[in-house]
């Protein structure tokens, strides 16, 4: 897992996901090694964040902390 802010939040994403940001306009996209877009983030007029998930992810938030959590769904399978 890789630590990174956006704004006043911190974000920890799965190893393999890379951050994109425009901060002009607010935005975060995250990309993975193959370059496949899994989730959009921004903060709205009223600065609320937003998250949109694009692929297959699980997203926790921690809003005390304004902490976020991306990682892959293959996270969730076990191999028999």
């Amino acid at each position: 897992m890789t630590t990174n802010t956006f704004f006043d939040w911190t974000l920890i994403l799965d190893e393999g996901l890379k951050p994109v940001i425009d901060e002009r306009n607010k935005i975060m996209v995250l990309i993975d090694r193959s370059i496949e877009l899994n989730a959009v983030i921004w903060l709205d007029e009223h600065n609320i964040i937003q998250l949109k998930p694009t692929w297959d992810c699980v997203i926790s938030i921690d809003d005390k902390n304004k902490a976020i959590t991306i990682k892959h769904a293959d996270s969730l399978r076990v191999n028999d």
